[in-house]
């Protein structure tokens, strides 16, 4: 009867420990399999974002930030502060009572929405009278003062 009773005691403890290898083995195998899910989708997202920052190199490639020639023109303004200043100058020109004055070979009523420095003498603007839109190609200076001359050099009207 001991020897009986020992007997299933090993079998129930071998069953166990059985089960136990295998659900170990299972997840050691999900584990694995989810660590290399893990390592494409990682190595996806790093492709992705060296794709787009080589989409972002490209496209500021004209843009005053990127272009270390045109960034001596003003030694004692840092580019962001360039962008500041001159979107604060023109903006603060579209408060005039017939739009802003430097498009006024546009016509009357326009206002600029937006600019985008290009480099140390040439920046697009974005303009709109509320039904029409277009862009405008501004020259400009910015002296000692930090005080800015703009001269509109062409515009473009969109349908």
């Amino acid at each position: 009867m001991r020897n009986k009773i020992i007997q299933y005691l090993l079998i129930f403890i071998s069953l166990i420990a059985l089960y136990l290898f295998v659900s170990d083995l299972n997840k050691t195998e999900a584990f694995a399999a989810s660590q290399k899910r893990l390592t494409n989708r990682m190595q996806k997202l790093q492709d992705s974002i060296a794709q787009l920052i080589t989409d972002q190199t490209e496209h500021a490639y004209f843009s005053l930030a990127f272009n270390r020639d045109a960034q001596q023109a003003y030694l004692n303004l840092k580019p962001n502060d360039l962008q500041l200043l001159l979107e604060a100058y023109l903006l603060e020109q579209n408060d005039a009572p017939n739009g802003n004055p430097f498009l006024s070979a546009v016509g009357k009523g326009w206002v600029i929405n937006k600019i985008s420095i290009i480099n140390h003498q040439w920046l697009l603007a974005d303009f709109t009278d509320g039904s029409q839109w277009g862009d405008a190609l501004f020259q400009y200076q910015v002296n000692n003062n930090k005080q800015a001359r703009l001269r509109l050099l062409n515009h473009v009207m969109y349908p």
